[in-house]
């Protein structure tokens, strides 16, 4: 558990950052465009702290240990947030 609950919190500075372009995005789309709070709204959403994330991710990973379903649900779902993140940084230029 304890190898498992370390990979939660390397993950916890990456959405930290995440968390800050999505808040400078929704800002900029405001103040540039005269973008709408309900068109914002995903990235209001995303640039919310969550204090809670690392217990909520340790939860989720659910008892040791997974059976084969649950663990390809969570690499499933792992592997969409890292493509999302990686469609972001590369319309950012980065």
């Amino acid at each position: 558990m304890r190898a498992r609950f370390a990979r939660v919190q390397s993950w916890t500075p990456a959405n930290a950052l995440w968390g800050g372009y999505c808040a400078t995005i929704a800002q900029a789309l405001r103040r540039h465009h005269g973008f709408s709070d309900e068109a914002c709204a995903f990235c209001d959403f995303s640039a919310q702290p969550a204090p809670e994330l690392e217990q909520q991710a340790a939860d989720a990973l659910g008892p040791d240990p997974l059976d084969d379903h649950t663990l390809a649900t969570a690499r499933e779902y792992g592997l969409l947030l890292q493509a999302y993140e990686h469609l972001f940084r590369d319309a950012l230029g980065g």
